[in-house]
């Protein structure tokens, strides 16, 4: 069969950078199974993406869809005839959906049992019809976190769209999307190259764009922003070197089409600044990249990153510098006013700052979490509660700083530098900063003791104070960042091996709540809890721990997350080992048994147990549940998954040699009493029934 390659191309206005990464993943995504489903087969796929476009280039993709049989199921075969043989109102209604005749269909043997069934043959159609009835759809259902109505309103984009280009071959595609009808035309660089630039193919996409000023390749693009900011600071014959900021070189990359870096300076009556606050300025409010010495210092310098090369780059460098000052001027203000008066002094004014209007004021919260975080210290760390007590005190203070006013991501940092300034000390100034951590997927964790119980605190009591008046995070929202933030915890719990349950935790900070609760408490709790083992099982899976281990320790141990990522890595490493297919079907057959004739809780009568075989088994239980907890106190789960793995010979020697259904009631209970206590020692690693053996 024939192919031909595609391209794709939507232009827009300058689209916010943090919206392209998931735009992308999409695109390509959805191409890819859209293009599957239709039977449609490509060489490759590449997706583009710039400030002002986004593009789809594919290769080698059949011209025609090949004609498709499918087989389709209808009613049951009992439903199908009544009983004289003739067909019922279902097969008859069957035959007329799939638009056959009754003589057309079979019967089919599935797994449920005999159905009708009946083979179709569709015609496949031209590629360029399937992508013409694709593509609007899928550029619709981009997930952009904002779409707004433009123009006259008839459609919502996240910006106004200008231009479409959509060519397969040497077809364009009669398709339209917000308005704007496809041709074969993309522009260039808006300033170095504002005229049309005709595309056809996906090969001259990224060379016709770069010759109009437009590198579309996002990587590449990425690529240069580094080499341009590093060639910047070395141009200045110095030992400066400057902070590369992967995030926010990612972010300057999808701002800008011909990225050209240059260097600035500033006064270094500002380096009277906290660093991070110069920084932040820099970086946050224009982009910019901070620079250091030698000695690792800040120095007055920084790089700013442009969108094209001007005839006199000095004019540009003084523009930054003019605008930068401004900031740092702010920033200075901000800092001088705040000095005026101690962290301490402004706790009354948390009570005047609203956290949520159902859960009260920023006080509030600090008072809640604060109860929680000394419970936790009294049992993790008890040398740490002074210094919990003030830290709690003192945390949200910044949040009514000028400088955080100004910088929000700057809170807790700030609290950290303002702390220090006022005498507090360090390990109080430490905690400050550190329970925020960690600030986004993968950040930093706290280091200390004091900081790990505040953050585990705080975060706590706002994901049970949002499940309490039914704020809970959907698919597209989240506001609260509710699901880091019980990451966090879980993330915590695991790096100081935390063996406290978070159901007791979650009831506490109920209780704490009080008549805030808006909801049943017994189903925020439950709702609460099952959160995090969702949470939990999403980073067992990263960890390559497949679904049915992270199931079978989850309903065990899922509230207690390093007993539970434990148990699941030695059970994923137990999976692996020769033999372990039997040990799982040999537990099976255990639960099998107790769940036929009900479990035993009464201790095993051992003088009933006079066979070797049932005698060795309970020997062996004895031992093993002598040596379980040594295992578990060193959360030696390995240790512990193969010693009770030696269990499997005994049961299989007890199902060969002996009866447990025994003619004899007390001897037949004695029996199930003693695999009951078999089935306790083995849920000790896991729920082996959740375990797949396929």
């Amino acid at each position: 069969m024939t192919a031909a390659d595609f391209i794709l191309e939507l232009g827009v206005e300058e689209i916010p950078a943090s919206y392209f990464a998931p735009a992308m993943a999409y695109l390509e995504e959805r191409l890819k199974k859209e293009l599957s489903v239709s039977g449609l087969t490509f060489d490759k796929i590449r997706i583009w993406s710039g400030p002002r476009r986004l593009a789809a280039g594919i290769w080698q993709l059949l011209t025609q869809q090949p004609d498709l049989e499918e087989e389709v199921t209808g009613p049951p075969l009992s439903s199908a005839f009544d009983g004289n043989g003739n067909h019922t109102k279902a097969a008859l209604g069957f035959a007329k959906g799939q638009s056959v005749s009754v003589g057309d269909l079979y019967t089919l043997n599935t797994p449920k049992g005999p159905y009708l069934a009946v083979r179709k043959r569709r015609e496949g159609r031209p590629t360029a019809e399937v992508l013409t009835d694709l593509l609007p759809g899928i550029l619709e259902s981009l997930p952009f976190p904002k779409a707004m109505r433009w123009g006259d309103g008839e459609y919502q984009f996240v910006r106004p769209v200008h231009w479409l280009l959509a060519v397969y071959g040497d077809e364009i595609l009669p398709l339209s999307f917000a308005g704007i009808r496809a041709g074969k035309v993309s522009f260039g660089h808006r300033f170095l190259h504002p005229g049309p630039v005709v595309i056809t193919t996906p090969d001259e996409y990224p060379l016709r764009l770069a010759d109009s000023h437009v590198i579309a390749d996002f990587d590449e693009r990425r690529n240069l922003v580094r080499k341009e900011i590093l060639e910047a600071a070395a141009a200045s014959n110095t030992d400066l070197k400057v902070i590369a900021d992967e995030d926010l070189i990612s972010e300057v990359a999808n701002l800008l089409e011909e990225p050209v870096a240059v260097l600035g300076h500033f006064d270094s009556q500002f380096l009277e600044l906290p660093s991070t606050v110069a920084s932040t300025a820099m970086k946050e409010h224009q982009r910019y990249f901070p620079v250091i010495d030698g000695a690792g210092r800040q120095a007055p310098y920084f790089v700013a990153v442009n969108n094209t090369r001007a005839v006199d780059m000095d004019v540009v460098r003084r523009g930054h510098e003019r605008v930068l000052r401004a900031r740092l001027d702010d920033a200075r203000f901000y800092y001088q006013e705040d000095r005026k008066i101690k962290l301490a002094d402004r706790m009354e004014e948390l009570k005047g700052v609203v956290f949520h209007h159902l859960l009260g004021t920023s006080w509030d919260k600090v008072c809640r979490f604060k109860e929680l975080a000394l419970s936790l210290a009294a049992r993790t760390n008890p040398d740490c509660k002074s210094i919990i007590s003030r830290a709690a005190d003192l945390c949200k203070c910044d949040l009514v700083s000028g400088v955080v006013g100004e910088f929000p991501t700057l809170q807790g940092l700030m609290g950290y530098e303002y702390a220090l300034a006022d005498g507090e000390e360090p390990e109080v100034a430490r905690a400050i900063l550190e329970h925020y951590f960690p600030v986004r997927a993968g950040g930093e964790l706290p280091s200390s003791p004091s900081g790990a119980i505040l953050s585990v605190a705080d975060k706590l009591d706002t994901v049970v104070g949002c499940f309490s008046i039914g704020l809970l995070p959907t698919g597209a929202a989240d506001p609260f960042g509710l699901r880091r933030q019980a990451l966090g915890i879980i993330l915590i719990m695991l790096q100081r091996q935390w063996s406290w349950s978070l159901e007791e935790y979650i009831e506490k900070a109920l209780l704490g709540l009080g008549t805030l609760v808006k909801n049943p408490a017994k189903e925020v709790r439950q709702k609460t809890l099952e959160f995090f083992k969702v949470r939990l099982k999403s980073y067992l899976l990263s960890l390559n721990v497949s679904s049915d281990s992270a199931e079978a320790v989850l309903g065990l141990y899922g509230d207690t997350p390093p007993a539970a990522a434990g148990r699941a890595l030695a059970l994923e490493n137990l999976k692996k080992k020769d033999g372990f297919r039997d040990l799982a079907q040999t537990f099976k057959r255990v639960v099998n048994i107790i769940k036929k004739f009900g479990s035993r809780e009464e201790s095993v009568p051992m003088a009933l147990l006079t066979q070797p075989a049932e005698m060795c088994l309970h020997q062996a239980a004895e031992e093993i549940d002598a040596e379980a907890q040594e295992f578990i106190e060193k959360h030696d789960y390995e240790g512990l998954l193969n010693r009770i793995a030696t269990l499997k010979g005994p049961v299989d020697v007890f199902f060969e040699q002996v009866l447990v259904d025994d003619s004899q009631a007390d001897l037949k209970n004695a029996r199930i009493a003693l695999l009951a206590r078999i089935s306790q020692i083995f849920e000790l690693a896991a729920d082996f029934s959740r375990v797949s053996t396929a």
